[in-house]
C-alpha cells in the first residue's frame, strides 16, 4: 500500500497523486511566482504587471463578466508550506494552473492592484460585477504531483496523450457560420462518395467556402443552400457527383484556389456550366447528410413526403402592374406581364433575362446612372426612404438583386452558361416585390 494516503496506483503500475475537489475562498490562493510563463519573480505584484502586459488578462476578464468562468476548466492549486498550521488558521494555496484566471479575477475585485495606466479600465469593467466568494478547485499535493497534468494541457498533443486542436473543419462543424456549414457539408459527402481523399481536404475548407459563397457555382453544381442545417442537391445524383467531381479535381491542381476573387468565382460558374455530359434538369432537393439521404431510401416502410410542384409562373402582382402603370409608357409593364407570363419550366433562362431587364430599366427610369449596376444603385438611405429595413434586415434584398443581376447578366451574355432554378427565380422576385413598387413610386415623383 502507498504510503502517500493520497497517492495510488494507476494505469500501467505509475503512481500518481489523486487531487481532491475543494471549495476555496479566492483570498486564500495567490499567484504562482514560478509560473512557467515568466521568470522567477519575488512577488505578486510583478506577476501582476507581467500578465497584464504579455498575457490579455484584460480580455479575459472581460469574457468572465460576460459569461463567467469556464466550468470544463477548474484551478488547479497546491498547499503552502506550513500554512493553516494554528488551530484557527486556514490554509494558503498557490495557483498550479488557471494563473492567468485567478489575476483577471483579483484585478475584477481590486483594480488598483493592477497596471496604472489599466486601472480605469478594470474598475469600469469591475463595476456592478458580483464577483467570486470561492473556487472550486482541484487540490494538488505538491507541485511534482500536477506537473504531469499540465504537460498534458500545455505542451501540446505528444503523440495523442496531450490535448490535441481541432482543424478548421473541426472547428466549423462545432461552431462555424452558415458559409463554413455548406462547404463542410459538401466536402463530408464528397469523402463519403470518394469524390475526396481524407488528405486530399486538409486545408482546403476556406477556398471551398469562397467559391460555394458564389449563388452561381452553387447553381452550377446544383447545391441548394437554402437550409443551412441540410444542405441539399437539386441535380441528379449523376450530374451532381460529375460537376462536383469537376469542381474537386480543380481544387487539386491549383486551378480553384483562394487567390480567386469574385469575377473569376462567376467566370468559373461559366465555365462548369458550360461543362459537357451534363443535363440541365432540376430534381427534388435530396439531402448531402448520410443519414437523411438515406431514411426513405433503406427503409421501405417510411412514407414519403407528397411532392410539392415547383411554381409555372413568377408570380404576378396587382400593386407592382398599379405601380408601373403610373409611370406612364407600355414598356415596364408589359416586361412585367411578360415575366409572369413565360412558364418557368421550359423558359427559366429567358424569364432570368426578362427580370434582369424589367429591374434595369426601371431603375433608369428612377434616375440610375449608366455606368451603375441596379443593385448597387439600391443604397441603404434609398431602402430606408422605401420603408424597407436596413443593416441585417436588407440582407435577403441585396442577395435576390445580386441574384437577378448576376443570373440574368450571364444568361444574356455567356455562350454557355445559363440559368435554370426557377424556383429562386420566383423567391426573388416576391422579394423584391415592395422594393419595385417602391422604386416606381420614386420614379414618378
Amino acid at each position: 500500500m502507498p504510503s502517500n494516503p493520497h497517492r495510488s496506483q494507476v494505469g500501467g503500475g505509475q503512481v500518481s497523486d489523486i487531487p481532491t475537489m475543494q471549495a476555496v475562498e479566492i483570498g486564500r490562493i495567490f499567484l504562482d511566482l514560478e509560473n512557467p510563463r515568466h521568470e522567477l519573480y519575488e512577488n505578486e505584484a510583478q506577476v501582476i504587471d507581467y500578465l497584464c502586459r504579455y498575457e490579455n488578462i484584460f480580455p479575459l476578464a472581460k469574457d468572465i463578466v460576460q459569461n463567467g468562468l469556464n466550468p470544463l476548466e477548474l484551478l488547479a492549486i497546491i498547499p503552502d508550506e506550513g500554512s493553516g498550521s494554528g488551530k484557527e488558521r486556514k490554509p494558503s494555496f498557490t495557483v498550479a494552473e488557471g494563473n492567468r484566471r485567478l489575476c483577471a479575477l483579483k484585478l475584477l475585485d481590486d483594480p488598483e492592484r493592477s497596471p496604472a495606466k489599466m486601472r480605469k479600465s478594470f474598475s469600469d469593467l469591475g463595476e456592478g460585477w458580483p464577483g467570486v466568494g470561492e473556487l472550486t478547485c482541484m487540490v494538488f499535493s505538491d507541485r511534482d504531483a500536477v506537473r504531469l497534468w499540465l504537460s498534458r494541457i500545455h505542451e501540446g498533443e505528444q503523440g495523442g496523450i496531450g490535448r490535441k486542436k481541432w482543424n478548421s473543419d473541426q472547428t466549423a462543424r462545432h461552431s462555424g457560420g452558415s458559409k463554413n456549414k455548406l462547404a463542410l457539408a459538401v466536402l463530408d459527402y464528397a469523402e463519403s462518395e470518394g469524390l475526396i481523399t481524407t488528405e486530399g481536404r486538409k486545408g482546403r475548407l476556406t477556398t471551398v467556402q469562397r467559391y460555394l459563397n458564389n449563388p452561381l457555382v452553387r447553381e452550377a453544381i446544383g447545391i441548394d443552400g437554402s437550409n443551412v442545417n441540410d444542405i441539399s442537391r437539386n441535380r441528379s445524383k449523376p450530374n451532381f457527383d460529375m460537376l462536383l467531381r469537376k469542381f474537386l479535381d480543380d481544387l487539386g491542381t491549383g486551378s480553384v484556389n483562394s487567390r480567386a476573387n469574385k469575377d473569376q468565382h462567376t467566370a468559373y460558374a461559366r465555365e462548369l456550366g458550360a461543362m459537357r455530359g451534363q443535363t440541365h434538369e432540376r430534381t427534388e432537393p435530396t439531402s448531402l447528410t448520410p443519414s437523411a439521404r438515406t431514411s426513405f431510401e433503406t427503409d421501405p416502410k417510411k412514407s414519403r413526403p407528397k411532392k410539392r410542384k415547383p411554381p409555372r409562373y413568377v408570380s404576378y402582382d396587382t400593386d407592382v402592374m398599379d405601380a408601373l402603370e403610373g409611370l406612364g409608357g407600355d414598356k415596364l409593364p408589359n416586361l412585367y406581364s411578360s415575366i409572369c407570363s413565360v412558364a418557368l419550366d421550359a423558359h427559366t433562362p429567358l424569364v432570368a433575362i426578362g427580370a434582369w431587364a424589367f429591374l434595369e430599366s426601371l431603375t433608369a427610369k428612377a434616375g440610375r446612372n449608366v455606368g451603375t449596376d441596379f443593385p448597387s444603385f439600391f443604397s441603404k438611405q434609398r431602402l430606408k426612404d422605401y420603408g424597407l429595413p436596413t443593416g441585417k434586415g436588407d440582407k435577403a434584398i441585396m442577395e435576390a438583386l445580386r441574384r437577378v443581376s448576376t443570373s440574368g447578366d450571364v444568361t444574356k451574355h455567356d455562350g454557355g452558361a445559363a440559368f435554370f432554378n426557377g424556383e429562386q427565380l420566383v423567391n426573388d422576385m416576391e422579394t423584391l416585390k415592395k422594393l419595385i413598387i417602391g422604386c416606381a413610386a420614386e420614379a414618378v415623383s
